[in-house]
């Protein structure tokens, strides 16, 4: 830990203000980049509206020219930023990249970004404390979130809630699954998602949507926006506001009655960008996030429910100012970020602190310079840097810890051949809390370790049939929580003390972890096969594996009174491995009538390969009751809430076009297998004590501990009306959706507490 200190941050501040002024100040006498053409936009964008420098389309795009009364449509191929921080089709990306677009969500009651991510394959949400995304297996903790390319920060219990994020302000999202720490660092273990807002197009728009969601918010959204040949600027504001309810359900013949709280909460987020020249651009933004909690509610924490009535607030504020300038073959963009969370808790118990609140300070400031030389159509490097300062306060952490984390990374972007594409990346990490490899250490640990390198093919079988393959490190050193968290739970139903593992002297390793993955995908359009009339058709099939060493989990390490004492401890070898299959078509007529169809599945493992083994080898040990009992690997169920099979579909109708009337309807499953739920072990700890833990541990090894699996199926049905401007050339629209989520009335209170059962929904929105 590092003693908390004003003057890292004050020269951290102004380093990089003369690095952004510099940049700006070059850019100006750059020479002309379109000889190359090499047109790149910065990594959280890859649509532009400016004519001075030609910007990657939206997919698609529809344009009205003010000369013409037509509408023209142009499609291209998505483009994608997040696997290389460098543009890029996303059929060409050799790292694998999944797009859920925002377009999706029209049509839905989909309110947040984890209702998007709920419905893409492989990307379960969990639900103890707070609801955040577990992806191959590993929990939300290994997840790094991103909004516009900038970290998310406000982690409870290792989760970022992701209802802070409206689902009515995004373009789209992208998802990179496995390692990613060669280009993003620490948090990036499990895989990245890029959340990445709404640009404006050129001229004035402007947008209006309120929904009524039973047993949900009542929401409203708006946003108004102008692109020009010289400045872009959007704005956008939501607001939710739910009512208190409470729901029963009966189970064994036990009833219980769970309290949802009512809640109030509202996003602003204003976004700007400047076209200075042909080679220079600048644009700030700036995001801000409200939330109040009044009532009755309750939280899980991994086994333990706990009830409570009182209020919950949180804030978010974040900004970003950046350049990004082009200098013949070459491109320098330079951003400074700053975001801070607040969360405060009031509580009808009085807590272990000896008060009836709780609160949490989180503080991030991020400096972060990039440089990409196009050497030829065929090779392009990236060279970048970036310095966090990272702090954290409240009750729970009342020494306010302080880290600061310098890394630079390197990628070559190559395609040799035609057919074949390839990046190879790397990261040097140097953290404040953890000491790198010594000088003892071997050379290929150095290698390995230091740098964190990745590699990813991609291979063109054919124009339709597509290779990718990657094997890659990733890297993650303990977090606040992990280290230096002090809280007791004194709330009803709870009962419990979470203790940071060097507050009872205990250090944890940084968790690494060797990831592979290879798939195969086919993409194939058939134009005019029946008259006018087209179909498509896609497939996908991958394989994955982390090994992982290290992994940090939970663990109970004594009592204090009547409560237990939690803190954390190091699986020394861990093991999580699936395949994941999805496949889409759609039939495209004549007459702006189209039906689509998308599913996908994942099958997965998760595994402490210590315990594994125990069970392989049909360990014997002795009972509480004197009976000799034999482990039979047939009962090892793998790690705690891992579904091993999950998946989603969509059915989906449109008519007409975004100019046009028309109808639209869609249905839409998700299912999530059965998966180990900790607060119903039954019988007790494990009998052995695996290398690396403090006590025994608890292990899913009995059919009674594991939570039901469900399906969730939505359906709604949409009416666009179109008036048209001829005089001005423009139209607006009024969209009309109606709805039913959860058609099967779905419900488990205890294991999955957001599982409201049916809900009936209306929304209606207005476009100009």
């Amino acid at each position: 830990m590092v003693s908390r200190s004003f003057h890292p941050i004050v020269r951290f501040i102004i380093s990089y203000c003369i690095l952004f002024c510099c940049a700006a100040f070059s850019a100006s006498y750059a020479s002309n980049f379109h000889d190359y053409c090499f047109s790149i936009s910065s990594p959280e964008s890859n649509a532009d509206t400016s004519k001075q420098t030609p910007r990657l389309p939206t997919v698609p795009r529809h344009k009205k020219s003010k000369k013409d009364t037509l509408t023209k449509y142009y499609t291209t191929q998505p483009v994608v930023v997040t696997g290389t921080r460098n543009d890029v089709l996303q059929k060409d990306s050799p790292v694998r990249v999944t797009i859920a677009e925002g377009s999706q969500a029209q049509g839905t009651a989909m309110v947040t970004v984890a209702d998007m991510l709920r419905e893409q394959t492989g990307v379960l949400l969990q639900n103890n404390v707070r609801t955040g995304v577990q992806l191959m297996g590993l929990n939300p903790d290994y997840t790094l979130i991103l909004i516009d390319g900038q970290p998310m920060i406000g982690r409870v219990a290792g989760v970022l809630d992701l209802s802070r994020v409206s689902v009515g302000a995004i373009e789209r999202v992208e998802i990179v699954k496995g390692p990613m720490s060669s280009l993003y660092g620490s948090d990036a273990l499990a895989g990245v998602i890029n959340i990445i807002t709404k640009k404006p197009s050129l001229g004035w728009s402007g947008r209006a949507y309120i929904q009524y969601l039973d047993k949900g918010p009542a929401e409203f959204q708006g946003e108004a926006a102008h692109g020009g040949e010289v400045f872009d600027i959007s704005a956008y504001i939501n607001a939710k506001k739910a009512r208190p309810f409470e729901l029963s359900q009966t189970s064994d013949g036990v009833t219980r009655t769970t309290p949802y709280a009512g809640f109030t909460d509202y996003t602003g987020q204003l976004k700007s960008k400047w076209y200075i020249n042909d080679d220079i651009k600048l644009s700030a933004d700036f995001r801000s996030f409200f939330s109040e909690s009044r009532g009755k509610f309750v939280e899980s924490f991994f086994g333990q429910v706990a009830a409570n009535e009182g209020s919950v607030f949180q804030n978010e504020n974040s900004a970003t100012v950046a350049t990004e300038w082009q200098h013949g073959k070459a491109r320098l963009t330079a951003q400074l970020y700053g975001s801070s969370y607040t969360e405060r808790y009031e509580f009808d118990t009085v807590q272990g602190n000896g008060a009836n609140n709780d609160d949490l300070l989180r503080r991030i400031a991020r400096g972060y310079i990039q440089y990409d030389v196009l050497w030829n159509l065929k090779n392009r490097f990236t060279l970048g840097t970036e310095y966090h300062i990272d702090d954290i306060g409240g009750a729970r952490y009342p020494d306010k810890p302080f880290f600061s984390t310098f890394s630079g990374f390197m990628q070559w972007e190559g395609n040799p051949v035609d057919w074949i594409s390839y990046s190879l990346s790397a990261r040097y990490v140097k953290n404040s809390a953890y000491s790198n490899p010594s000088l003892s250490d071997s050379v290929l640990t150095h290698l390995i370790w230091l740098t964190n390198p990745k590699l990813a093919l991609n291979i063109k079988i054919s124009e339709d049939i597509r290779i990718r393959a990657s094997v890659g490190t990733g890297f993650k050193v303990p977090d606040f929580r992990q280290l230096y968290v002090q809280f007791t739970n004194n709330l009803s139903g709870a009962g419990y003390q979470l203790v940071g593992a060097r507050r009872v002297g205990r250090d944890l390793l940084p968790e690494r972890s060797v990831s592979y993955e290879a798939g195969l995908g086919w993409d194939r359009m058939y134009p005019n096969l029946w008259g006018n009339t087209s179909i498509t058709f896609g497939f996908d099939a991958q394989y994955f594996r982390n090994d992982l060493m290290d992994l940090i989990d939970f663990v109970q390490i004594g009592t204090a009174g009547t409560q237990a004492v939690y803190s954390y401890r190091n699986i020394k070898r861990a093991r999580t491995q699936g395949a994941e299959t999805n496949i889409r078509g759609g039939i495209y007529f004549d007459n702006n009538r189209s039906i689509s169809l998308s599913g996908g599945y994942q099958y997965l493992e998760a595994d402490d390969i210590d315990v594994l083994e125990y069970f392989q080898n049909k360990e014997e040990y002795l009972s509480n009751e004197g009976k000799v009992v034999q482990l039979n690997p047939d009962n090892y169920g793998g790690l705690w809430f891992r579904s091993k099979h999950s998946g989603v579909i969509r059915l989906q109708y449109d008519e007409g076009t975004e100019q046009t009337n028309g109808w639209s309807a869609n249905i839409r499953a998700q299912f999530i297998g059965r998966f180990g739920d900790q607060q119903k072990n039954n019988n007790g700890v494990f009998p052995f004590s695996p290398p690396g833990s403090i006590l025994a541990i608890t292990v899913l090894d009995n059919g009674n501990e594991y939570a039901n699996g469900y399906t969730m199926l939505n359906s709604s049905i949409s009416k666009r009306f179109v008036f048209e401007d001829y005089e001005n050339h423009s139209a607006s629209s009024l969209t009309l959706t109606f709805g039913i989520n959860n058609i099967l009335n779905s419900m488990d209170l205890i294991s999955v507490p957001n599982l409201v059962g049916r809900q009936f929904f209306g929304n209606v929105t207005v476009k100009f």
